[in-house]
């Protein structure tokens, strides 16, 4: 808008006549014209005996008007200090939208560095069995066999028949799951003795990724903080 404009509808809504306004400012009605039709452009005192007339509004009114318009009424102090302060509340608002489109993009960054970590996936599990324990100096395969009774014809049946009751009462079957294979057979050594552990089956465990809720926040983030920069820079 221009400024002249601004000041004929502020005087039709006063209901006053160029005559009328031109008095109660203090100023000839031709220059009044003048000014209503963009010839001419007022003083400092003229301004100011036009805000006092016609009640301006300079901070409103410089949210109206034509940025070329402005410039020539930048030499007016108060016009003046009131486009400085839009400037310097303009440059805050940017700066603060410039600000959180950083926050918002480095936290999204963070999320989605965040979901990358144990991302799951599909692992094979090792299941592994152990009879019991075999004591120092004894056979690796002693509890093999162990489910098949002795030949009563036997010359030593009772011999037999008493170690197979002595394993049978040692045994301690244990089943362990590996997420790595150590081949068909590996020996643990414990305190007591050894342990002879059997391949017995393999899995796979299907292991959902653990941070994986961060991918959508982050990348919510990410694009409110682009938004963010958008509107910084589009602002007047």
């Amino acid at each position: 808008m221009k400024f002249g404009d601004h000041l004929k509808d502020r005087r039709t809504e006063l209901g006053w006549t160029q005559p009328e306004a031109a008095a109660k400012a203090g100023i000839e009605q031709s220059y009044l014209s003048k000014l209503e039709t963009g010839k001419s452009f007022p003083s400092e005192d003229v301004y100011q005996r036009l805000v006092d007339a016609f009640g301006l509004d300079t901070g409103a009114m410089t949210d109206l008007l034509y940025p070329a318009e402005l410039d020539r009424l930048r030499d007016i102090e108060t016009v003046r200090k009131h486009l400085l302060q839009r400037q310097h509340d303009t440059r805050a608002i940017t700066q603060r939208w410039l600000l959180a489109g950083l926050a918002m993009l480095i936290l999204g960054g963070a999320l989605i560095g965040l979901a990358q970590v144990e991302r799951g996936g599909v692992d094979n599990r090792y299941t592994y069995q152990s009879d019991g324990v075999i004591l120092a100096g004894e056979s690796l395969e002693v509890f093999a066999g162990i489910d098949d009774a002795p030949e009563p014809s036997a010359p030593d049946y009772a011999a037999r028949l008493a170690r197979r009751d002595a394993l049978i009462a040692r045994l301690d079957e244990r089943t362990i799951s590996l997420s790595e294979m150590r081949g068909p057979t590996f020996i643990e050594s414990i305190p007591e003795g050894n342990r002879l552990w059997r391949l017995v089956g393999a899995t796979a465990v299907s292991t959902p990724a653990r941070f994986g809720w961060a991918l959508v926040p982050g990348f919510a983030l990410i694009l409110g903080g682009l938004g963010c920069f958008l509107i910084s820079w589009r602002r007047p």
